[in-house]
Order: structure tokens, then sequence, then C-alpha cells
């Protein structure tokens, strides 16, 4: 039983750790095309286009 506890545990450690650095990578790369953008003389940097999440109801 605590084999089985350390592993879940485990698990949601790095599981989190890895939400962690993905969303490092996401706020390092909006960074970079926002830096972009206002290289290239911009007036308005441009927006981030939001991914829609398609829904299945089950009933």
């Amino acid at each position: 039983m605590k084999s089985s506890v350390k592993l879940v545990l485990d698990a949601k450690r790095v599981a989190h750790e890895i939400n962690e650095d993905l969303s490092d990578i996401a706020a390092e790369a909006t960074a970079e095309v926002f830096a972009s953008d206002l290289q290239e003389g911009a007036d308005v940097p441009r927006q981030p286009t939001k991914k829609t999440r398609s829904t299945s109801a089950t009933t």
C-alpha cells in the first residue's frame, strides 16, 4: 500500500513539474513573438488566438 501511495504522489509531483515547464515555455514563446512584433514596428502587437475546445456531452 505504501508503494502505491508513493507512486501516486511521485506521479502528481512530476505532472506538476511538467505543467510548470510548459507554462514557462509558453511564456517565453509569447515574449519572443511580442519582441518580434516590436522590432518589426507593428503599432499594435498581434493578439494570440484562443484555441476552442470541443466539448462532448455524455448522457
